[in-house]
């Protein structure tokens, strides 16, 4: 599905100009001159929807919080969170991380936040995550003496990844935690982390100092990241089944009742799951809603084949030859299947169709923001978060990320 606009983007932001720092560069070494009330420089990298950032200038008022986001549709709630607030020292940003150097000065920072940033599973996208050691060289230079990072994560994987590279490149670390809200809520929340704590996830949190030791881009070379594939968000381990235990069957008639005489609802994934009423197969309604479906000039929909029994359905819609583009969509028949590997399986087989048969460079994908277990899936076949709102989160792939 294309990524969703907030309605009225534009004049949105247009609201909250104020909030927004369009040349940031321009206030490079200057930052702290340019909030007279203000005498600590705090950043967040990755604000989302904004609610750490603003209970973080309510608790902080003697602070800057620059809060840096790449994804307008997300920074403009932030921004109307904060005017609505009445909150005057925070700020937003649209930019990129990998160049904090040219909008702070040397040692200008006085601590910065990393709040649930993307894991990066695959191995070759290793240097892309927040906790790297090319990312924690850059913050070196930035930060003051003795400044911090508060690092926070849902992802045990990646948790224990980023330890190992923090301790490698020097910083001390205090305040270590994989269950920081073990005997109760501490801190600040985001609103991924309340609603992780909600589902009884477990958030793992630490604080890494700079010190004397602590590497910067000074230091040389950054070490090359071998074998650093990260497991599943929640920390399987589980192997994938092997490719072959699947396969994609052109949609039929049959196939489709066959889908739907043991298709079962999901009541986990409606926001009152008491509301959620059992599925009845209906033979005729069935077979009009395939009718109606095949006849759809700009869809391939596939049925995920275990053995002879379909366990899911797989369409690409809204093919655009021109755009060279398509959505994806998966639904597994029931939770006999799920968490399993089938999802992941069916997805990557989906996307061979896509770049392999139809030519496409770009597949988009979206999940409920309560589907964890289908977020999980698409991260690990491939797909890279794009944004997210107040209902679903947003993916993308492209073909050449798949080589």
């Amino acid at each position: 599905m294309r990524m969703r606009k907030r309605h009225n983007l534009d004049s949105r932001m247009d609201a909250c100009s104020a909030y927004l720092i369009e040349d940031p560069a321009a206030l490079r070494g200057e930052w702290l001159a340019a909030f007279p009330e203000q005498d600590r420089l705090y950043v967040e990298l990755g604000c989302g929807k904004g609610r750490f950032t603003v209970e973080t200038a309510k608790a902080e008022p003697s602070a800057v919080i620059l809060a840096i986001e790449k994804v307008p549709d997300a920074m403009v709630l932030a921004m109307e969170r904060s005017r609505d607030a009445g909150v005057t020292n925070v700020r937003f940003m649209d930019f990129d991380a990998a160049n904090l150097a040219s909008i702070f000065a040397p040692e200008e920072i006085d601590r910065l936040y990393l709040n649930f940033s993307d894991p990066w599973p695959k191995s070759r996208d290793a240097k892309f995550r927040l906790t790297a050691p090319g990312f924690l060289r850059l913050y070196a230079d930035v930060l003051s003496p003795g400044g911090q990072i508060w690092f926070k994560t849902d992802n045990a994987p990646l948790f224990a990844w980023s330890l190992e590279q923090f301790e490698s490149e020097g910083w001390a670390l205090s305040e270590v935690t994989d269950d920081l809200h073990r005997d109760g809520p501490v801190g600040i929340m985001t609103d991924y982390e309340l609603k992780f704590t909600a589902e009884g996830l477990k958030i793992h949190r630490l604080v890494a100092t700079r010190t004397a030791e602590t590497r910067g881009t000074a230091a040389g070379a950054v070490p090359r990241l071998r074998n650093a594939a990260l497991g599943d968000a929640r920390g399987s381990k589980k192997p994938l089944p092997p490719e072959d235990a699947l396969r994609l069957a052109a949609a039929t008639l049959p196939l489709c009742h066959a889908f739907y005489r043991s298709f079962q609802q999901a009541p986990e994934l409606f926001e009152d799951p008491s509301r959620c009423e059992p599925y009845v197969y209906d033979a005729e309604k069935v077979g009009a809603w395939f009718t109606e479906r095949a006849a759809r000039e700009n869809e391939r929909r596939f049925y995920v084949l275990l053995g002879q029994e379909p366990i899911g359905e797989l369409v690409l819609k809204k093919i655009d030859p021109a755009e060279k583009r398509c959505e994806l969509g998966l639904c597994l028949v029931n939770d006999r299947y799920k968490n399993h590997g089938y999802g992941t399986l069916a997805l990557r087989q989906g996307l061979r169709v896509a770049f392999e048969e139809l030519g496409l460079e770009t597949v988009l994908a979206d999940s409920l923001l309560r589907n964890t277990r289908s977020q999980r899936a698409l991260q690990k076949a491939g797909f890279r978060y794009v944004s997210e709102d107040e209902h679903f989160k947003y993916y993308r792939i492209r073909r050449e990320e798949t080589k």
